[in-house]
């Protein structure tokens, strides 16, 4: 399979969380008052409107009011739904944010820090495409003693987690399942998730492009190992996705399928009387099946192979 399989198309920050010190700001006062709903993480600023949906303080940006500590935290969206903010423009976005934050009364007096950031690469694919390459990273053998989980039935994500809990270092998962619009397994993200304690990472180091790739490629561009394809699983991806252009009825998809693996055991002369073998053998060679291939094996494809257009995205950036 080659690379060209997948064509990335967004490279980003998804999630910025940041953390700001309010000790002696004359915000302190607003923000206790401030309407809200108390969660595990601090009182969540914002209120609810009709029907019942939250208006969050920040609009997208969810903020976290810890009075015990006087810090706030922001769960920053520097993208517009649905895309993701390209790591040049990291710096430009915050500094907006940060403007709208001092419009609504949030002035801190010291530089914000970066508890969390979440770099992704978006690429389009044929479903089959997207479907192997899950099901190859949750096979693969991570680094660091990390370990892969996977939900979804059939696979939609698959997780890179810490040795002994259920810490989450990056994910891979269909974003058209997730979002509900487009071709299953057509659209799929990697994305890498980075943590750090309060005040070990200022701001100024996730506005480098270099700091945000290095994030991402320590999850992702050093990943190898084989995946084969079985041959069955082949022929009903591709059958599936005949049928989704168009190309094969219902009814076509499904009795082309039965006899390529009745024929591949074997057994399909047996199995049929000798007028529908010899019907379903002519529409298998109608709709461009030799049946003299139907022993192939399978698809065997370099997990790197499947993540070079991703990494090429990264490193161009």
């Amino acid at each position: 399979m080659s690379a060209t399989a997948f064509e990335a198309v967004a490279y980003g920050v998804d999630d910025l969380t940041l953390g700001f010190d309010m000790e002696g700001s004359r915000s302190v006062p607003a923000l206790n008052a401030a309407a809200g709903s108390q969660t595990r993480r601090g009182k969540m600023l914002g209120e609810p409107a009709s029907w019942g949906k939250w208006v969050h303080l920040l609009g997208r940006s969810v903020s976290f009011w810890k009075s015990d500590t006087k810090r706030l935290y922001v769960q920053a969206k520097l993208a517009d739904e649905r895309e993701l903010c390209p790591p040049r423009e990291i710096a430009e976005r915050t500094q907006a944010l940060i403007e709208r934050m001092a419009a609504a009364g949030i002035v801190s007096y010291e530089r914000p820090w970066v508890t969390r950031v979440d770099v992704a690469v978006d690429a389009e694919c044929e479903s089959a495409d997207g479907k192997l390459l899950l099901d190859a990273l949750v096979a693969v053998r991570l680094p660091n003693g990390w370990r892969t989980t996977s939900t979804g039935s059939p696979r939609s994500t698959v997780y890179f987690r810490a040795r002994a809990t259920e810490h989450v270092h990056a994910r891979a998962y269909c974003r058209n399942l997730k979002m509900k619009s487009g071709q299953p397994y057509g659209r799929i993200r990697l994305e890498a998730e980075q943590r750090y304690d309060p005040k070990q990472c200022p701001l100024e180091y996730v506005e480098q492009p270099m700091f945000i790739a290095e994030i991402w490629k320590s999850r992702y561009a050093n990943l190898a190992s084989r995946v084969t394809r079985l041959a069955r699983e082949v022929q009903a991806m591709e059958v599936a996705e005949r049928m989704r252009r168009g190309e094969l009825s219902h009814g076509q998809a499904e009795r082309l399928h039965l006899f390529l693996d009745l024929e591949r055991l074997g057994l399909a002369r047996a199995r049929y009387p000798k007028s529908i073998y010899t019907a379903r053998r002519r529409e298998a060679s109608k709709l461009g099946y030799s049946v003299t291939e139907c022993g192939a094996g399978g698809l065997d494809v370099e997990l790197a192979d499947l993540l070079a257009a991703f990494v090429r995205t990264v490193d161009k950036d």
